[in-house]
């Protein structure tokens, strides 16, 4: 949906939104990852970039944290 409309930032907000009620649930920090990936491709500044970057590995963490380990 956020493509197809391109408003990236309203993305992200609803993201944030999304990633603050559910800390621990891997899909919606998959999700948010891709958003602020997505932001941080369209976005000219640098300083933004690393923001947008740090944002998405933030949730990567999360996702990662509940991936399943073979072993």
């Amino acid at each position: 949906l956020f493509r197809s409309e391109g408003d990236l930032r309203l993305a992200c907000h609803f993201a944030d939104l999304a990633g603050w009620a559910a800390p621990d649930d891997p899909e919606v920090h998959a999700a948010r990852a891709e958003i602020f990936l997505a932001r941080r491709k369209a976005e000219p500044s640098l300083m933004s970039k690393g923001i947008f970057a740090a944002a998405a590995r933030e949730s990567q963490v999360v996702v990662e944290a509940h991936a399943p380990t073979d072993g």
